[in-house]
């Protein structure tokens, strides 16, 4: 299991990805916040810019699928994206999440069947 956070540029796009991700079945729960963001430009002066981060759990061998699924989905959204492994969690939490977040060719699978 893994932690996935994903920081995009605006609200509107936090809202549709945390919206995908829930409705592919990646995640069971999306949590986001808005968070100041600040790097140097190429003046090398300090720029601050607003960013919105998404996380949320999921299986470890989701995360390229889940990659590849968001750069297809929303190609003009330019976002930050890594994971963070769980070490330790809490039993249940681990259940629900094994049977209940699936891959998205098993969603169509089960379309088509």
């Amino acid at each position: 299991m893994i932690i996935v956070k994903l920081a995009v540029g605006n609200k509107e796009e936090e809202i549709a990805v945390s919206n995908s991700l829930l409705k592919n079945k990646f995640t069971l729960n999306v949590f986001a916040s808005p968070f100041d963001s600040y790097y140097l430009s190429s003046a090398q002066t300090t720029v601050h810019t607003r960013v919105y981060v998404i996380q949320f759990l999921t299986k470890s061998m989701l995360y390229s699928e889940i990659e590849a699924y968001l750069k297809n989905e929303f190609p003009q959204t330019d976002f930050y994206m890594c994971a963070i492994p769980i070490v330790h969690m809490a039993v249940n939490l681990h259940d629900k999440i094994k049977n209940r977040v699936i891959k998205i060719h098993e969603i169509d699978d089960e379309i088509e069947g």
